[in-house]
């Protein structure tokens, strides 16, 4: 009797091994199939070229990585509608086809990233998932999003985009995200936030921007993100910030602006009052401009420092200079077009702030200014030039950058900031600044006339003309 109980013990609990381990009826070459804790389908680096046809119908996870797929058609994984955890990254894939998970009801996790050669996908791609809450799209080669490619995805909770190549972002690309809390987009190639960007993220709680290339982040970019606790912007492009931009952000605990190209005068006013405001944990900011303040954090200046402004066509040669680090893309160019008001600062501050070769200092199409602006070089200055320029170029994780900015961000609107005016400007004759910095107001009056340079500006020059001759 005792042998038989035995006997019964061991088969009971070899049955039951057998149904946790062996393979379940059909399952495919290569892989391997088992029900416990769930049906799945486990075909990870079996150096699979394409989706195993034969998947069983009650399989609720499916690790297909680390193989070489190329496409996932719309009937891949039309029999498993019980599918919930779907991993396939570190493939091949350059293409899924319109439709692809459509009927995937219960799907949660879809895993695709680090499948470099994704460069574009169909705007219907992720139809029907509407009970997804993590999806990886990060390392794919992506250059843009479809329009509306995230549409009735309610249920998204985590949207990993980073380490792609992104331009931009259409407006209401994330309407129907209203439930999304991490949304991961470092290491792309943005240059602007725009007001829409994001709208609809009502329940955002981390954002990462980090490592791009933003030179500018519109006025109401940050209007929906009531929620959100941590905003990650360093490492970009960025000289200047509002704090109106800032003023959505009431539950913001975790700020990080270093490694950006800060102009601190007048202009880093509105940041300035909107960082006594804030209570949460910041990281530096460095000033870069004016000379004076270089080095400084901006939220420890004292009001009477961020007086006046820096010239326009003084301010576009120093914005990427020798400090310039991994993300960044040195240039002559104004990284906002026009958008960089006038103002007078006092004649050290002014030469204080030069920088770059002689060459790069003023850009105007007008041969006799561009003589007298060589002319007016001091010996000091080019030395402080040869300095710079040995260490223009930054080693770093993300290497050296284009030097090319986009033309599109000389469409800034130009309501978005006050007293454009052209950086190829002639400066003031010396004894409009005083020695004290003045105010916008002050030193814009009359900006229209200052657009064509005065008739005697260039007599000294036409007298000599005349005398050679």
């Amino acid at each position: 009797m005792k042998t038989a109980v035995i006997n019964g013990s061991r088969l009971l609990f070899l049955v039951l091994w057998l149904n946790l381990v062996h393979p379940a009826h059909g399952c495919p070459a290569k892989c391997v199939c088992y029900s416990e804790p769930k049906p799945t389908v486990a075909c990870q680096q079996q150096g699979l070229f394409s989706i195993p046809t034969e998947i069983p119908v009650r399989s609720q996870r499916i690790f297909l990585q680390s193989n070489k797929l190329t496409v996932v058609r719309s009937t891949s994984f039309s029999s498993v509608h019980n599918l919930t955890v779907l991993w396939m990254y570190s493939n091949n894939i350059s293409q899924i086809e319109a439709g692809a998970f459509y009927g995937l009801e219960k799907l949660e996790e879809l895993d695709i990233g680090d499948n470099s050669n994704l460069r574009t996908m169909s705007p219907t791609a992720f139809r029907g998932l509407t009970k997804l809450h993590t999806l990886h799209l990060h390392r794919c080669g992506l250059s843009e999003l479809p329009v509306g490619v995230f549409r009735g995805m309610f249920s998204l909770q985590y949207l990993y985009l980073q380490d792609n190549n992104i331009i931009t972002l259409h407006d209401d690309a994330f309407l129907d995200l209203a439930n999304l809390t991490y949304l991961y987009l470092h290491n792309n190639r943005i240059k602007i936030v725009t007001d829409n960007m994001f709208h609809g993220l009502i329940s955002l709680d981390r954002l990462l921007l980090h490592q791009n290339r933003v030179v500018y982040v519109q006025p109401k970019a940050f209007s929906d993100l009531g929620r959100l606790k941590s905003l990650f912007l360093f490492f970009n492009n960025l000289t200047m910030l509002s704090g109106e931009t800032m003023d959505p952000l009431v539950s913001l605990q975790y700020l990080r602006l270093n490694g950006n190209q800060w102009i601190c005068d007048c202009r880093a006013r509105t940041l300035w009052d909107w960082f006594k405001r804030f209570k949460g944990s910041s990281s530096e900011l460095e000033c870069n401009v004016p000379t004076a303040l270089a080095g400084m954090d901006l939220k420890r200046l004292e009001s009477d420092e961020l007086e006046g402004c820096v010239e326009t066509s003084l301010t576009q040669t120093t914005l990427f200079n020798a400090k310039t680090r991994p993300g960044k893309f040195p240039s002559t160019e104004n990284p906002l077009g026009e958008a960089i008001p006038r103002c007078c600062l006092g004649d050290n501050d002014k030469s204080s702030i030069l920088s770059g070769d002689v060459k790069s200092r003023q850009i105007t199409n007008n041969p006799l200014k561009e003589k007298e602006n060589i002319s007016k070089t001091k010996f000091k200055e080019m030395e402080r030039t040869k300095n710079e320029t040995r260490n223009k170029q930054s080693d770093g994780p993300l290497g050296t950058l284009s030097n090319d900015l986009d033309q599109s961000l000389d469409n800034i609107n130009p309501e978005l900031i006050d007293n454009l005016e052209p950086s190829t400007a002639p400066n003031k004759k010396k004894k409009k600044c005083s020695k004290k910095p003045k105010s916008d107001a002050h030193c814009l009056k009359g900006r229209g006339s200052t657009i064509q340079a005065p008739a005697f500006f260039f007599t000294p020059l036409i007298w000599i003309s005349l005398a050679m001759s």
